[in-house]
């Protein structure tokens, strides 16, 4: 597995109560469930987005990650949670599930939740928007049009998103499933049909040991049609466009989104970033005190949800022992493109011969797609003096970077800069070409 899109149809209710079964207000809070729509045609007061913050939790849950996704809701639900005044601050929860766990031929509406505390200190989660049934969460006109409504009726000082899925970086869609559905390289049958960029992709699981830690393309919503298993992802591009709002952050709970590639697509759509460059083990960030950090505490501390993370996986053992992770200033990332392109250029001889098992790698098995962007280029041979400049500017772009020793017992990190990078070397001509098309490339010129 990887991570993480959830949704509540009329069956909501019974979805919910199921989850939150069990729970009393002495200790772990009630949740009243709201499940017709409410707030629809909310008042809006201009003075409200003079003080408030917003907090919005994209949980894309319709796949094999709902069990642990509908877990973090419920720890939103026993954390802080704002009250239903006009002035405090609001929490939000776009998903999608499935009906039952591992049923994707039943199609569930996505729906648009505000999560907030009453005055008995019961948690509630109030419906206010419910997309069609049909209509697919990961993908760009759903997402935009949630952010929409909430940019529209609730107005806020701050913005931020918090994304909960399953990731692939920069990748292009389905293609770490099944990249043999794409590439050549991968000894297609003679005849095949190659999968087209907008296609829904038919879905293959990588096949991990079923022993160790499930682990969590931005996005995934699995359909089941006459028997076929589909899935539908979005873009880098997509999400950016979606985006309708600046944000203060964009905190990515997913699988292998901390590339280089990633903060460069999104950095005009948010202050800061978060993500991590290897695998995201499924339990993810811990949602327990993510609201403390990020609405109690003004300003919000993105930076406390990244420790928090780090340090609960630096404290386990053995394969549960694994987690990197770092948060970005965008306002820095045009200063690192600046220098890369002229170290890409400079040493584009040497990068090429690069051999990939002397770079530190953030990948099990054979997707072999994310490399160190440092250690890419300190394995191609760059000066102590061009060291000492792509230092200085990543030290500006990294406000908190950490990696356990070691990930899943399968690599060691001995390296490790922050932010992670393609490395043509190790690539294909499929993906030169996909390559070309993110504005990172456009900027730094790695792929010519």
């Amino acid at each position: 597995m990887m991570r993480r899109f959830l949704h509540i149809i009329p069956l909501m209710a019974t979805v919910f109560a199921a989850v939150f079964s069990g729970v009393s207000c002495s200790k772990d809070p009630d949740f009243d469930i709201s499940d017709e729509p409410g707030r629809q045609g909310h008042i809006v007061h201009p003075e409200e987005a003079e003080t408030r913050n917003a907090m919005i939790l994209i949980s894309a849950g319709f796949n094999d990650l709902s069990g642990y996704l509908s877990s973090d809701i419920k720890d939103l639900g026993e954390s802080y949670l704002p009250e239903d005044n006009r002035y405090d601050d609001l929490v939000f929860v776009f998903s999608r599930q499935p009906s039952s766990p591992g049923v994707y031929s039943i199609p569930t509406a996505p729906v648009l939740i505000r999560m907030y505390r009453n005055r008995q200190g019961t948690a509630v989660m109030d419906t206010v928007l419910r997309l069609d049934t049909d209509a697919v969460a990961s993908s760009k006109a759903s997402l935009q049009k949630v952010l929409t409504y909430i940019k529209d009726e609730y107005p806020a000082a701050h913005y931020g998103i918090v994304l909960s899925s399953h990731g692939t970086g920069w990748l292009p869609k389905g293609y770490y499933a099944n990249p043999s559905s794409y590439d050549e390289v991968y000894a297609i049958p003679q005849g095949r049909r190659m999968r087209r960029a907008g296609d829904p992709v038919l879905y293959v699981d990588p096949g991990y040991d079923p022993s160790l830690p499930a682990v969590k393309t931005i996005c995934q919503d699995k359909v089941e049609t006459a028997g076929v298993l589909y899935s539908y992802e979005m873009t880098l591009q997509d999400l950016a466009d979606a985006i309708p709002m600046h944000l203060d952050y964009l905190l990515l709970d997913a699988c292998l989104m901390g590339g280089v590639e990633t903060a460069f697509e999104l950095k005009d759509r948010c202050d800061v970033i978060a993500f991590s460059q290897t695998e995201v083990l499924a339990q993810g960030f811990d949602y327990k005190t993510m609201t403390t950090h990020l609405l109690q505490t003004r300003p919000a501390a993105p930076g406390k949800v990244c420790s928090d993370y780090y340090e609960y996986y630096a404290a386990q053992t053995g394969v549960y022992q694994s987690a990197t992770i770092s948060l970005i200033d965008c306002k820095q990332l045009d200063r690192l493109a600046a220098v890369c392109k002229e170290l890409f250029e400079k040493y584009r001889a040497q990068i090429a011969s690069v051999n990939p098992s002397k770079v530190q790698g953030y990948f099990r098995g054979n997707r072999h797609w994310f490399y160190d962007l440092k250690d890419i280029l300190t394995v191609a041979g760059i000066s102590a003096e061009d060291t000492a400049a792509l230092d200085q500017v990543l030290a500006a772009c990294t406000l908190y970077k950490n990696a356990t020793p070691q990930f899943m017992n399968e690599f060691p990190i001995r390296a490790y800069c922050g932010l992670s990078m393609y490395l043509p070397a190790d690539g294909s001509a499929y993906l030169d070409n996909a390559y070309k098309e993110l504005v990172w490339n456009q900027a730094t010129a790695l792929v010519k």
